[in-house]
């Protein structure tokens, strides 16, 4: 599932040269029991990044079961993804689930996101769900599918190829951002 996006490539081309090693990772939100997406409900989840490393969203998945337990094929939910630390929306407006999030009900194929999603660890991916159905939802599961990013520590070589020190890696020299 790796692809050509800059995000992609800085972070393959980081590995090569062993400033970073990234895995393939999945985070999730549920929307379950106490805090299940009730009909014509709104319901809002955060999902922690954890501070071991950056994470890289590739895919968004959606899976919805009813009340009654049967699966919703085609859910009418509205999404709005939010990254709380910064306070930067990744919607203009909430998006239809079908226009964003992938599932494999009714042949319908995950799709990748157009541009992949850098994720600093430590913050809180939020989505807000709105059920635009008068059906209650029993079990609803956003999975985010992409890999983490963990920053190693280099070492450093004078001009003679010999090891001076080490030094460890950061976002904004992988990525040349903050």
């Amino acid at each position: 599932m790796f692809g050509t996006s800059p995000v992609e490539v800085m972070a393959m081309n980081a590995m090569i040269q062993g400033w970073v090693y990234c895995y393939g990772f999945t985070y999730s939100a549920l929307m379950f029991g106490a805090n299940a997406l009730g009909a014509s409900g709104t319901q809002t989840v955060a999902t922690q990044i954890t501070s071991d490393s950056d994470f890289v969203i590739q895919r968004i998945n959606l899976v919805s079961f009813t009340a009654l337990d049967t699966p919703e094929v085609n859910p009418d939910f509205t999404m709005q993804l939010t990254i709380a630390g910064t306070a930067i929306n990744l919607m203009d407006a909430p998006q239809h689930v079908n226009n964003i999030c992938g599932n494999f009900f009714d042949n319908r194929v995950p799709n990748d996101l157009p541009f992949p999603i850098l994720i600093a660890a430590n913050q809180n991916l939020t989505v807000q769900t709105i059920n635009r159905s008068a059906v209650a939802q029993n079990f609803t599961q956003y999975s985010y599918v992409g890999f983490k990013v963990k920053y190693l520590t280099m070492t450093v070589f004078d001009v003679d190829g010999r090891p001076t020190g080490r030094v460890p890696t950061t976002r904004e020299a992988v990525f040349h951002v903050l």
